[in-house]
């Protein structure tokens, strides 16, 4: 796949066009138990919407995920180090690679992904003079922990920095963004950000889920509203405000802190993020970089040759 430099508006793909791709677009990443409970949670739906959003709400901060297959444990163990980071519910075990005195630059998963997905970005970045620290986030991947939420990411990236100082780069992808953001928010200092199919508004995120679950709009609203009492309770924990997810994981949230020199890659034909959401982010990030992609969807991207190309040259760069 050819990426080629962010296009005027003329030239971008029509949004009508990109819309409809993804309303169209297969669920995905969407687990196939999430699928087949959906519909018997539109049959509780009629009853008792209420009791179908407790049902939700409890799946939505306890990502399902898969068993780690036998490469990604292959992977991990190809690390060159490895050390294990307290949190507060358990640990998360750091996996490096590349010369221990060179530069750091972590990878940021995001929602029911894993570290395992930036296992190509390894041998560009090593060879561009990085070290590159990668780790499943709690409740994800090879990590043992069940619940979890994106200040609890954020969380995990302010202690690596209290531990390991300022890291030259963060790349992160999907919801993994949004987590940088927050711990931006909250005192992170990255260097350079290099954003995959950035996931930056959580309603759009929210609705996508909902559709590619096909669940009725009375279940869905009433889940938005049990979604938005139940984060506000996690945000005055967490990061001392009384705020919805909705609010706080946003594109207004995210123009606040998004200043620095980077890069922003992204697929016209995203089957989880709506072209819209990167457009906008387009605009308020005008120190990045931008490049996209036509037809690598939002997984794909992320082991694509020319991306990753990409993203080694722009980090050999900054050297």
């Amino acid at each position: 796949m050819t990426l080629r430099p962010a296009l005027s508006d003329q030239q971008h793909p029509s949004p009508s066009r990109v819309s409809a791709a993804n309303q169209h677009a297969d669920p995905g990443n969407v687990p196939a138990s999430y699928r087949a409970m959906a519909t018997t949670l539109n049959l509780i739906g009629r009853v008792s919407p209420d009791l179908a959003a407790r049902i939700l709400q409890a799946l939505w901060f306890r990502p399902v995920h898969g068993r780690p297959g036998k490469r990604t444990q292959t992977f991990w163990q190809s690390a060159h180090r490895r050390t294990v980071l307290l949190t507060g519910q358990g640990g998360v075990d750091l996996h490096f690679w590349g010369d221990p005195g060179a530069p750091l630059i972590l990878g940021i998963h995001g929602w029911r992904g894993t570290g395992a997905q930036f296992r190509h970005l390894v041998p560009g970045l090593v060879d561009a003079g990085y070290q590159l620290c990668l780790f499943d986030m709690p409740a994800h991947g090879m990590n043992r922990t069940r619940f979890t939420h994106v200040f609890e990411f954020m969380q995990v990236l302010l202690t690596i920095q209290s531990r390991f100082g300022r890291p030259a780069g963060v790349i992160a992808h999907s919801l993994g963004c949004q987590a940088v953001v927050q711990a931006i928010a909250k005192g992170f200092q990255p260097g350079h950000l290099a954003f995959i199919a950035p996931g930056i508004n959580m309603e759009a995120m929210l609705n996508r889920f909902s559709q590619s679950l096909g669940l009725s709009a009375a279940v869905h609203d009433q889940f938005k509203t049990r979604l938005a009492a139940r984060s506000i309770q996690l945000s005055q924990e967490w990061v001392g405000t009384r705020e919805t997810l909705f609010e706080r994981l946003s594109h207004d949230m995210a123009r606040q802190y998004i200043n620095h020199p980077g890069l922003l890659i992204a697929d016209d034909q995203d089957e989880e993020i709506n072209w819209q959401d990167f457009k906008t982010t387009m605009a308020y990030w005008p120190r990045a970089d931008t490049r996209i992609s036509s037809g690598l969807g939002h997984y794909r991207i992320l082991k694509d040759e020319a991306v990753l190309d990409s993203l080694a040259e722009y980090f050999r760069g900054q050297l």
